[in-house]
């Protein structure tokens, strides 16, 4: 059922604002129209997801501090993202991190020079190309004894624009995290407060200045923002990523056409064995409706007819049945063509032969109207369309005492 925010929401979860009604109703909406599964299993899973998604807030970590001279040439370098117990946001579990850490802390995900201002966060969300200055190379990874301790580990690249701000100001900053989780009201260490049950995803980590670092490495801070000095380095890796894009585009492409040349060699393959299934099939019709034919007419033919006279009809007419709509056998439209074959045979040999005579030739029984009668039987046979030496045979048959 798809929700409005007229809806009875109330008994999924208690307690949402108009913002957050609204954003339940887009998330549980869009989870139930990409489900495949049962009606029921998909309500289910939509009311599941969308309580949840509603109930994550914004979360940030403490600043952990940078390892000073850690960052190489290559702009590489090692970070702790966070660590377990209290932070700013409340308490992270180390079952927490250790859990969903790997998951949301990716390799690729951006770090920016410090984190965005509520007006920033409100206006642009996206964040400013301006402030990009890095990225994760690796997935975090949790580790019980790392340089600074248990926590969440990764390396990272700062790039060239802010490589050597990074460098100067290594003792003065640090990195925070930017993400969303659930968290409940809870006691941990003998203090109260959030504690934060799940890290649902990752916003960036960023660049930011150490608590008590003083007005002076803020300005320093605050000074590589200068758009002028990072525009050639945000240039490069826009067009390195543009370059990326273009080559997994045009490997796309190509997988794609193969796969398309492939269904149509494919479809090919298919089309010929169809045809040549189908060609099969109409030969062996045509030969049994061809088969019918002949024993209908050999029914069909009076018994009186010479059996080489009924041959050359059966084989006649055989070839050329009548058929109906279906393409059966029309056996009265048949039937009537072959009572018109054998009257016009039996008419032909009447004006022949009349009453086993040769008509105005001489006494019957003689040579000469022997020959007359298997010359009229070669005449007859040779208008039938055989040879003249098949006829020949066949008149002495004929016409045989």
């Amino acid at each position: 059922m798809p929700w409005t925010k007229d809806s009875d929401l109330d008994k999924y979860k208690k307690g949402m604002t108009d913002a957050q009604k609204g954003k339940w109703v887009t998330i549980a909406n869009n989870v139930l129209k990409n489900c495949d599964k049962s009606p029921e299993e998909c309500e289910a899973s939509a009311i599941k997801i969308a309580n949840s998604k509603v109930s994550e807030s914004s979360i940030t970590g403490d600043v952990i501090t940078l390892i000073e001279k850690s960052v190489g040439d290559d702009g590489i370098f090692p970070i702790r993202i966070i660590k377990p117990g209290w932070g700013s946001s409340g308490y992270y579990p180390a079952e927490t991190l250790k859990r969903d850490g790997g998951k949301v802390f990716t390799q690729g995900l951006k770090m920016y020079w410090d984190h965005p201002t509520q007006t920033e966060e409100s206006e642009r969300p996206e964040r400013s190309l301006r402030d990009l200055a890095g990225e994760l190379v690796t997935d975090a990874e949790w580790k019980d004894s790392g340089l600074y301790g248990a926590g969440l580990y990764a390396s990272a690249k700062v790039f060239e624009p802010y490589r050597a701000a990074v460098k100067e100001l290594t003792p003065h900053i640090g990195v925070s995290i930017r993400a969303a989780g659930i968290a409940e009201q809870g006691e941990a260490d003998g203090q109260k407060g959030l504690i934060v049950e799940e890290i649902t995803n990752a916003a960036s980590v960023d660049f930011v200045t150490v608590p008590g670092a003083g007005g002076k490495v803020l300005e320093l801070f605050e000074s590589y923002r200068d758009p002028e000095q990072i525009r050639k380095g945000i240039e490069m890796e826009e067009i390195k990523e543009l370059k990326e894009a273009k080559i997994a585009l045009e490997a796309q492409a190509l997988e794609k056409d193969k796969r398309l040349k492939e269904a149509e060699e494919k479809q090919k393959t298919s089309d010929a064995a169809l045809k040549e299934a189908n060609d099969a099939l109409q030969k062996a019709n045509e030969a049994i409706l061809l088969k019918q034919a002949a024993e209908f007419v050999e029914k069909k033919l009076p018994e009186e007819l010479p059996d080489l006279t009924k041959k050359r009809l059966v084989e006649k007419l055989s070839k050329s049945p009548v058929l109906t709509e279906d393409k059966k056998l029309d056996e009265v439209k048949f039937g009537e063509l072959i009572e018109a074959a054998i009257k016009e045979e039996k008419e032909y040999q009447s004006t022949v032969f009349g009453s086993g005579k040769i008509t105005g030739m001489g006494e019957s029984g003689s040579e000469e109207d022997q020959k007359n009668l298997e010359e009229s039987f070669k005449q007859h046979y040779i208008s039938q369309g055989f040879s003249e030496e098949q006829a020949t045979k066949m008149a002495k048959i004929s016409g045989g005492k």
